[in-house]
């Protein structure tokens, strides 16, 4: 468990997570699940020592401060949970009190796909990235 992927080409991270390559720098790549619950995940393409940690824990909450400003949620949730892949990544789950799971967590559900968040994360990521 807790393996590092170092070939953080899109093609290898969308096969591996079985989910839609949106961004990446040199510390991290993010993924996203396409459902109505915008779920993205952050893939570290090094070990995660503790100021590493501190880093991306900021990093994500400024961008989940983003996404909730542009309307993805009015609530998130940032968790570390790998049971079902061995490779290391972190959740951040934008949450809304009308979502189709609220208030129980998304883990384990069939949630309903929604094609469009790929692009509207896309979108919205570019334009935070460039201001950053």
């Amino acid at each position: 468990m807790d393996i590092i992927i170092t070939d953080h080409s899109p093609e290898n991270l969308e096969d591996k997570f079985e989910n839609h390559f949106l961004y990446q720098n040199s510390d991290y790549a993010i993924m996203c699940e396409s459902t109505e619950i915008p779920w993205l995940q952050f893939i570290p393409n090094r070990p995660v020592t503790p100021d590493y940690a501190g880093q991306l824990y900021a990093e994500m909450v400024a961008l989940a401060e983003y996404l909730r400003s542009e309307g993805f949620g009015e609530h998130y949730n940032i968790a570390k949970i790998g049971n079902k892949l061995p490779y290391y990544h972190i959740h951040l789950v934008m949450r809304n009190r009308n979502d189709q799971a609220w208030p129980e967590t998304i883990w384990g559900l069939d949630l309903t796909e929604d094609v469009s968040v790929i692009e509207r994360f896309k979108t919205c990521l570019e334009r935070y990235f460039a201001q950053a």
